[in-house]
This record gives structure tokens, sequence and C-alpha cells, in this order.
């Protein structure tokens, strides 16, 4: 099968050089399949060089729809098993509509890991956080305090999911969470701080970060991974655990 063959079977547009006759060098010497190929790559490359942002109501809702259904996707299949004609398709959009938005796929991940970060925080953990500077049984604040960080785990787990194993594949992923992270540890300085009279550590940024991987770490075991017992029994330790530590 030659080039126009597999071109036209595959249903792919000839780009505008080969109508007219020209083929850049370094695509002469590809097979069919690797032609198409170039020929795709370059044509995704220039329309995610006309990227925008939004301005109007209409193509900030398409933008959004888009951002959704990646997210759908990538919950279901994964970064690597998804392809922005399927995230197009999701949003009910053409795929260079896609690309008047986003360079890419990656770019959109990151993008949307940063928000559902975000939104950990300053829904769940600023606004409950707030609410535990009252409270004077130690007991309560440390079982209130897991079960916020708990929550956070419980927005969007799939999603989650694949943003843990996306931090250990993606530097620019890991750089994300890192930031992240440390604002997640500032918050729960604060927490301590507050209840400096009481608490027996006298390092409260130290104790802020085992705090958070402990919890982080039983948490993932729990929503990630599935327990091997139940989340009640995990959670009942993990609390007693915490308080120990930092109260008695």
């Amino acid at each position: 099968m030659n080039f126009f063959s597999y071109m036209n079977c595959n249903k792919i547009r000839l780009p505008v050089q080969v109508i007219h006759g020209k083929i850049p060098a370094a695509a002469r010497g590809l097979c069919p399949r690797g032609r198409a190929a170039y020929f795709i790559r370059n044509e995704e490359q220039s329309m995610a060089s006309q990227t925008r942002e939004p301005v109007q109501e209409r193509g900030i809702e398409t933008r959004n729809r888009i951002i959704e259904a990646a997210k759908k996707l990538f919950s279901e299949k994964g970064f690597y098993r998804t392809n922005t004609k399927e995230i197009a398709k999701e949003a009910g959009v053409a795929v260079g509509s896609f690309y008047m938005y986003f360079e890419d796929k990656k770019p959109l991940f990151l993008e949307i890991f940063r928000s559902y970060y975000r939104e950990i925080t300053e829904k769940v953990l600023n606004r409950d956080l707030h609410l535990l500077t009252v409270e004077k049984d130690t007991k309560i604040l440390i079982n209130s305090l897991i079960d916020m960080l708990y929550r956070a785990h419980t927005l969007a787990p799939q999603f989650h999911r694949e943003a843990m194993a996306m931090i250990y594949a993606d530097e620019e992923v890991r750089a994300i969470n890192d930031e992240e992270e440390e604002r997640v540890i500032s918050l729960l300085v604060k927490f301590i701080e507050l209840h400096r009279d009481r608490v027996r550590i006298k390092d409260f940024e130290a104790a802020a970060r085992v705090v958070h991987k402990s919890a982080e770490e039983v948490i993932h075991a729990m929503k990630i991974f599935g327990p091997r017992i139940s989340e009640e029994r995990m959670l009942k330790e993990l609390k007693e655990m915490i308080h120990r530590y930092l109260f008695e």
C-alpha cells in the first residue's frame, strides 16, 4: 500500500504541501505509515502553537468540557492510554478545537492535577482546619483532622490513583505535587501552632510532615490499593497513633 492509499484508507487529511506535490525531505524515506505519522505530528504541533485562552462564554464552556472529558478519561483509562482524539470526542468537540485550547494532553493533565490539588487544599483543608481552632478536646481534634485528610482523598479517587502513578513517572507532575504538598504541610504546621501549649513535640514542621506522611500512607492503602481489613479499623488506629504522638 502506498502513502496516498494509506492516508485515504485511514481517513487522514492530506497536508497542503502534499497536495501540491511537495514532500519534505525528512518524510521521503519513511514508509507510508511513518510518513503519515510525520504529517500528523507536524499538524498537531502547528495547532498547538495556536492555543488561546478563551474570553467569551462559549469558549470557556468548550474549554471546561474538554477538561471534564479529559479528567474522566484519565481516571478511567490512565494518562498514557488516553489520546487527544478520544478527549475531543468525549467532550463533543473537533480535534482542531482541542488544540485551540491545549497544546497536547500533557499540559491538560497538569492543569487538571493542579486544580484537583487546589480543590483539596481550599475546599476541604482550609475550611475544616478553621473549624478545629476552637475545639478543646484533643482526641476530637485528631479524629477531625484525620477525617478531614481522609475526605480529601474521596473527591475523585480514580483520578487520584492515576495522579499518584504519574508522580513517579513524570517530573512535571512530581514538581506540582511537591509544591502543593508544601501548602498542605503549611496548613498542618498552623494547626499544630494553634495548640502549641498542649502538644508535646517541639519541632512543629517536622511533626507536620510526620503526621501528613503517616496519614497519607494509610489512607492511600485504603483508597488506592484497597485495605485488607476494614477502613474503620485502620482509621481508628491511625487516629490513636497520631494522638499519642502529638499529645501524650
